[in-house]
């Protein structure tokens, strides 16, 4: 995977959170990964009213760029599509944990959506 640059980091900044949980998509089956925030007391969860919840990425830039204003204790980490469909969309059904997708900032917030639903647009975006 290469760098991205600056004009596409800020043209990407710029997108909907509509259209950006739709790149997202795109980017994480075409890696075959997506990027969590990792620190010392393990994945960052939000809490999202009565929710946890977990902010994804669909490249290490942005999960970067986040996390040094908010999360500055935490590290971009990348994880795999396969264990992400294969384990922890299951056990964040079981938590009912929802999923934030590609948020930029507080102001900026991504799509939120159930495991169960996330399974599914990955599912209709992955070749058969």
């Amino acid at each position: 995977m290469t760098e991205m640059t600056v004009d596409e980091f800020v043209s990407l900044s710029k997108l909907q959170p509509e259209e950006r949980f739709e790149y997202a998509l795109d980017k994480i089956v075409e890696n075959s990964q997506l990027w969590g925030l990792y620190g010392a007391n393990g994945w960052l969860l939000l809490q999202a009213e009565q929710d946890a919840c977990l902010p994804i990425w669909p490249s290490e830039d942005f999960a970067q760029a986040w996390e040094k204003d908010d999360f500055p204790d935490c590290k971009p980490k990348a994880i795999s599509l396969d264990a992400w469909l294969n384990q922890w969309l299951p056990g964040m059904e079981k938590n009912n944990t929802l999923i934030l997708v590609f948020p930029l900032s507080e102001d900026e917030e991504g799509i939120m959506l159930e495991s169960n639903e996330v399974r599914e647009c990955f599912l209709e975006k992955m070749p058969d």
